[in-house]
């Protein structure tokens, strides 16, 4: 058996609890899904102000006060649980939540906390304790505790499973488990792992998240996670972000044979689990990784030994990001496509949509959803949901249940759930619906023994009036015998004990209602041990718990940790630059660049941050520049977007930018003409090496005459764009400055295609017609994910690419100082750190090379994943035309019949505009033979 997958043996899911936005318990959880709930909700003023929100921070633009919070999050029966009142109060509400959740879930599944059931383990994850940060720290008390033994001990991440372990006297292997969004969906690949071993007899698995304040609300970020508007819209055409949610979720797990043996209920069962992370296979560490989710959904299909057609429903991550969801579909859709399946009709969902993101609670949540999808055989309805997004393949295997949809006719056999964390840890769990169970031996003639045990008096007569209201009606009580089993083999026995016996229900009742009075007389002890056939175990109401509020107060006069806006002042020790004129012309620089430092050294945490310094060398990374991108934008009050940021490296650079914004410049022409004409141009983008000479070469043999333009790469590369989005949108602007309105033609070679791509979705977002795009054997995306190479590996390999396009009689050293190596470079880079957000709506030409690529391993020497080029279907949604031509990638532009070839082949793809420019131009067509 591997570490990243179980052996396919079955594991029984025979206990759940949880506690989540809008529902108390797993029961009211599943009601909330039926009916379709948002729990997700708006926060009045007097929840903002109390969170210590100020009033002008609510009501500013782009302020959205929503989120999904928990109730009662401050309550926790700390004697109950022989916590002190003061390490209840310092104890983070995650640590207390979860210690009960596991409570909860131990008694819904009968197992008595305790040795007698053999070694328990507990694998659970958490998100950071931000009641440590935002409450202890922040009160007078405890300000200056951080390092104390009470204050780690109930906050630090590394004692919650320890503290279930010993709080309910529990002798399995206690784990903290830490993959971000998908830790608690490890904690259960984890928990399933140590059973199939033989190391428990049982598990708790599962995790919870609760970020203090609940109802503060957030600041939306243009291109940052979180939605604009409060809403999270999984799948949807509309999806623009998620909702942080507050919750936990617990699951009870034993191996198969050993739950039949017992007699535990069981929700499903879980066949296989696979966990794995993208490694560099992405754009960046905290991007999704197409690969890694589609290694580990195949990883999960094949341990579960189950027929992929059969699994009918998938809860996918589902975050309702609008470039995160579409990448997920796509990973589902060729991870069961290439297994068989899944199931016609196969329905899939995201409770995200209901509850918010409940990060390390997320994928135990999706857990225990699709657990009950199984046990109930109902889908719920998806929520948020219209119409598929536009990124997404409309022929995905997979569509969306917009309301409540039983599975009696067809029996739903299984059903998967996926988990991805943010940093790359992606897992998927596979289950099968639970075996009819079995039938019992005949119960004989005669009495059960009716143990009740409670903390006290006052909780024994709680419980017994409980057990009265779940019975009161015959139609849904359980058989005396499996209560009593339940009772007897599946609830502690602690300080009052209270034994009687029934031999129906009436019997039963009698002896509860006596209980519940004070008027009872024990029958004596409890056998030692359960004499008879066992009964089957069955849901009975808990103990009682006496939960009071536990909680300290912040003192909101001390600053507020993680405070979304940038300080008024600069970093220390720079002295605060002057207010900028106001309508005087452009900016003063040196007052923009004091400025911008101070907002690079505030969101770097650094001081003495230089004008020329490279804000990713000094540790910027993709989401700071979200952040840093939404601070200029408020501080200057100029429309700076995140994909323009991208390209400016230094203090310097940004603050030039800005100052140019502010003067309202703009940037210059870049076009070369490689053939006039009287049509539309059909525009075409340079390859990696930045230069257009295999244009003219393919000009010079076309018989078209379509006019051509080629865009030229920067003449700085030092000034260049930074990321390939921003580089489409430089040449857009270029374009657009000949050619203001569509259709557009568009095309490239190699690098060039990539960007041609790019523009042509840029173009499609800003409403504007694209005619068919133009590719010369480009790569597809998926091409390039992966880690970049290092300049120094970039420079080996250098050689052999100019060796490959024919240019071996140069030399490389030559060539790198004069820029082309940089040139190359660059491009490169640019391909590794990009992956498209949406498709092409329409169709796309390929003149595909049909020859392998011999003379340079693009796969070893620049780290690229060589997938067939058909994988561009995935970015159309029309045809993907592909025309064969002679030579490889770099030959194919080579002259003779290479190049020949590649021109007729040209010539037939632009045919069509050579007809529709003629007839524009009122010309005829020539006649065809």
């Amino acid at each position: 058996m591997s570490d990243s997958q179980t052996s396919g043996s079955a594991i029984a899911i025979v206990g759940m609890a949880g506690r989540f936005p809008g529902a108390r318990d797993t029961t009211e959880l599943w009601q909330s899904l039926l009916e379709g709930r948002e729990s997700v909700r708006d926060f009045d003023d007097d929840e903002l102000s109390a969170a210590g929100v100020p009033a002008d921070r609510a009501n500013a633009d782009g302020y959205v006060r929503r989120g999904a919070d928990l109730a009662d999050a401050d309550l926790f029966d700390a004697r109950f649980f022989d916590v002190t009142q003061r390490d209840a109060k310092l104890m983070d509400p995650q640590q207390r939540i979860f210690l009960t959740c596991a409570w909860r879930a131990m008694e819904d599944a009968g197992i008595a906390p305790g040795p007698d059931h053999g070694p328990v383990g507990v694998f659970a994850g958490t998100s950071m304790s931000t009641y440590l940060l935002s409450n202890v720290l922040r009160s007078e008390e405890f300000a200056d505790a951080a390092l104390t033994y009470p204050v780690l001990l109930g906050n630090d991440k590394d004692f919650l499973a320890t503290r279930v372990s010993y709080k309910l006297n529990l002798s399995g292997p206690g784990l903290s488990v830490q993959t971000a969004c998908s830790s608690s969906l490890t904690a259960v690949h984890l928990a399933c792992v140590a059973l199939e071993r033989g190391d428990i007899t049982a598990a708790l698995a599962g995790g919870v998240s609760i970020t203090v304040p609940q109802t503060s609300g957030y600041r939306y970020q243009q291109g940052g996670i979180l939605s604009p508007d409060g809403h999270c819209r999984p799948f949807d055409a509309d999806a623009a972000g998620t909702v942080k949610g507050n919750g936990c979720g617990v699951v009870v797990l034993k191996r198969l044979d050993d739950a039949l043996a017992h007699g535990d209920r069981i929700y499903a069962v879980i066949r296989g689990t696979a966990v794995n992370n993208d490694g560099s296979e992405k754009i960046g560490f905290t991007a999704p990784g197409p690969a890694g989710q589609q290694s580990v959904i195949r990883a999960a299909l094949e341990s579960s030994g189950l027929d992929a057609s059969g699994i009918g429903y998938i809860e996918a991550h589902g975050t309702g990001t609008a470039v995160g969801d579409p990448l997920e579909l796509m990973s589902l859709t060729t991870a069961y496509r290439a297994a068989g399946g899944p199931a016609p009709d196969c329905r899939i969902g995201s409770v995200k949509a209901n509850l918010g993101h409940l990060d390390a609670a997320a994928g135990v949540t999706g857990l225990i959803k699709t657990a009950l999808v199984l046990h109930h055989q109902t889908v719920p309805p998806q929520i948020n949901f219209e119409r598929l997004s536009p990124h997404a393949d409309p022929t995905l295997p997979f569509s969306v249940a917009t309301e409540a949809t039983p599975c009696q006719d067809e029996p739903l056999a299984a059903a998967a759930v996926s988990s991805f964390g943010l940093g790359g840890t992606n897992v998927h769990c596979v289950l099968q619906a639970a075996p009819a169970p079995t039938v019992p031996a005949a119960e004989k003639a005669g009495a059960h023994p009716v143990v009740l045990s409670a903390r006290d008096d006052d909780a024994l007569r709680t419980t017994a009036t409980e057990l009265l209201h779940h019975l009161a009606d015959d139609a849904t009580a359980p058989a005396v015998r499996d209560l009593a089993y339940t009772l007897f083999t599946g609830r502690a026995r602690m300080a009052v004990t209270h034994v009687f016996e029934a031999a129906c229900l009436d019997e039963v009742r009698a002896g509860l209602r006596a209980v519940a009075s004070g008027t009872a007389v024990s029958q004596g002890r409890p056998p030692a041990a359960w004499t008879g056939s066992p009964g089957r175990k069955v849901s009975l109401p808990g103990h009682p718990l006496n939960e009071q509020s536990h909680w300290i107060q912040p003192d909101l006069r001390l600053p507020e940790p993680g405070r979304d806006s940038i300080p008024q002042s600069p970093a220390a020790g720079r002295p605060a630059p002057a207010p900028l004129p106001v309508g005087a012309g452009r900016a003063d620089s040196a007052q923009v660049l004091s400025r911008v430092l101070a907002v690079l050294e505030q969101h770097l945490d650094m001081t003495d941050v230089a004008p020329g310094d490279d804000f990713y060398e000094l540790g910027g990374d993709s989401m700071l520049a979200v952040e840093v991108t939404t601070c200029l934008r408020d501080e200057f009050d100029v429309d700076l977007g995140y994909d323009e940021f991208t390209e400016l490296h230094t203090a310097q650079q940004m603050a030039e930018r800005l100052c140019a914004l502010l003067a309202g410049e703009s940037g210059s022409d870049g076009l070369v003409t490689v053939r006039e004409g009287a049509g539309r141009t059909l525009f075409l983008v340079h390859p990696a090496g930045g230069t257009n000479f295999i244009y003219t070469g393919l000009a010079a043999h076309s018989r078209s005459a379509v006019p051509l333009t080629a865009l030229s790469f920067p003449s700085d590369v030092n000034a260049a764009p930074t990321s390939l989005r921003a580089l489409a949108a430089l040449y857009l602007e270029r374009i657009r400055s000949r050619q203001p309105e569509g259709p557009y033609r568009l095309g490239g070679y190699s690098f060039g295609g990539n960007v041609a791509y790019e523009m042509a979705l840029q173009l499609q977002a800003a409403g504007e017609e694209v005619e068919t795009l133009l590719m010369f054997d480009s790569y597809p995306p998926e091409t390039y994910v992966g880690r970049h190479l290092s300049d120094e590996e970039f420079a080996e390999a250098f050689p052999l690419l100019l060796d490959a396009v024919g240019e071996d009689g140069l030399d490389a050293r030559e060539l790198r100082e004069k820029g082309f190596y940089q040139v190359w470079k660059h491009n490169y880079d640019l391909l590794k750190g990009h992956y498209p957000d949406q498709r092409f709506q329409g169709d796309l030409v390929l003149l595909r090379a049909e020859e392998a690529d011999s003379t340079v391993r693009l796969d070893t020497s620049l780290r690229m994943n060589l997938v067939d080029k058909s994988v561009w279907q995935w970015h159309v949604s029309g045809r993907l035309n592909v025309s064969k031509v002679l030579g490889d990638h770099f030959s194919m532009f080579a002259e003779g019949e290479p190049i020949r070839t590649l021109a007729a082949a040209f010539d037939e793809a632009v045919a069509d505009f050579d007809r529709a420019d003629a007839r524009g131009a009122g010309q005829e067509e020539a006649p065809t033979c």
